[in-house]
């Protein structure tokens, strides 16, 4: 709901499926009924397992909190739809509603739908949820020694990852890239595989570390897009994708060259070429736990949102996001297809949701949206084929990003 207005319950939401014009108050009466009645059949269905509750690892939670939330919204629509029937809303007593949801019928007719309820959350439990507690407990309990991180030599070190500009920026073998000039905008096509890169950016031991963290957080970006929830781990590999890449594209390398070179003793001094000297302070920073933390805290307790659009008009910076400080702390907006960007949003959260909040941005928005990535774009930026960039000036990062939360809140 738009901030200071009301939040509706679910029960309250599908009555007004049904009744779009009945009056507010029994609209409120009549879904604080319902809204209990489902609450009391799940406590009833997870009351079940009093008895025998398996030892389960946190990592399963959001999986089960989703469930939840899934047989919640099952349950509020089959509970209005029957307690309706036939009748008017308008015609309901709320009393009398309360009175019948609660009395001895009523309160078997919870028991039995726990009952029915409890078939399909203990299925769940020991088929799935169960099994990976275990895993997950004993590797916890015993954990394998680390892997060794296998240096090969790579001269062509990619700082947005080869994986992603593939399966959400190309166009089968091809992407269509635009480069900034003296007249514009220019756009051509070009093989996926020869953008994002420079050679020699970062040393072979390094490139290996990124290889790791892209791996652990493909999978978490695919979930992040189709709304399944993240667990803990993946959670953390996602916020980790978003540094490394905030951190190792050229322009702020270029900016370490500068800052740390006149700080260096003499290269041949120590036998090695002003680039590894570089090379090597810029392998220190990424190893470094705290300056890590101090980019991850802020993403990793803000409150995140995928924003969609109708129109394939977002686009890929060659710098990766748009970023901006809300105080002292780091915001980002990351592009993750033409369709769909990655936000972190002003406020906190001190439990992060299970996925983030879902927002359709009007034309208005988008449109701004994409010109502040484009003027993101050191040179270059991938699009859709369709893309023409935007005519309006590039907008302050905060006026992108206030739009953004006001709208999250309609769509919460």
């Amino acid at each position: 709901m738009v901030r200071g207005r009301r939040k509706i319950s679910l029960a309250e939401h599908r009555l007004r499926h049904h009744a779009p014009d009945l009056a507010e108050d029994r609209v409120r009466a009549l879904g604080a009924i319902w809204d209990e009645v489902v609450k009391r059949i799940i406590w009833a269905m997870l009351a079940r397992d009093d008895d025998d509750k398996p030892d389960l690892h946190v990592n399963v939670a959001a999986e089960m909190t989703n469930l939840l939330a899934h047989m919640s919204l099952f349950l509020t629509e089959r509970v209005v739809d029957q307690r309706l029937g036939e009748r008017r809303p308008q015609d309901i007593d709320p009393q009398a509603e309360r009175a019948a949801c609660f009395d001895a019928a009523g309160l078997a007719d919870i028991k039995g739908t726990a009952v029915n309820a409890h078939v399909v959350w203990r299925r769940r439990l020991d088929e799935r949820w169960v099994p990976k507690s275990r895993k997950a407990l004993d590797r916890d309990a015993s954990p394998p020694p680390p892997k060794p991180i296998a240096v090969k030599p790579v001269a062509d070190k990619h700082f947005i990852s080869k994986w992603f500009i593939r399966d959400h920026w190309a166009q089968g073998q091809t992407a269509t890239r635009w480069r900034r000039g003296g007249d514009g905008w220019s756009r051509v096509t070009i093989p996926f595989g020869r953008w994002g890169y420079r050679q020699h950016l970062w040393s072979d031991r390094l490139e290996a570390y990124f290889a790791l963290i892209e791996g652990k957080a493909k999978r978490p970006v695919q979930m992040l897009m189709r709304t399944i929830p993240l667990n803990p781990p993946q959670t953390q590999a996602l916020v980790a994708y978003l540094v490394i890449h905030f951190l190792r594209n050229p322009r702020l390398i270029r900016a370490l060259w500068r800052e740390t070179a006149g700080d260096l003793e003499d290269p041949a001094s120590v036998g090695l070429s002003m680039e590894d000297m570089v090379q090597h302070v810029f392998d220190e920073v990424f190893t470094d736990k705290e300056v890590y933390s101090t980019f991850a805290s802020p993403l990793m307790s803000s409150r995140w949102a995928i924003v969609a659009t109708a129109e394939p008009i977002f686009v890929l910076p060659d710098t990766f996001c748009a970023y901006g400080h809300v105080g002292e702390a780091l915001r980002v907006i990351a592009p993750l297809t033409p369709y769909k960007c990655f936000v972190t949003l002003p406020d906190t959260e001190e439990v992060k949701r299970i996925v983030p909040v879902q927002v359709t941005l009007e034309p208005d928005q988008a449109k701004a949206l994409s010109a502040l990535l484009v003027g993101t774009a050191e040179v270059e930026f991938l699009s859709d084929p369709r893309f023409q960039p935007p005519h309006q000036a590039e907008p302050g990062f905060l006026d992108v990003l206030t739009a953004i939360a006001t709208a999250s809140e309609v769509c919460r």
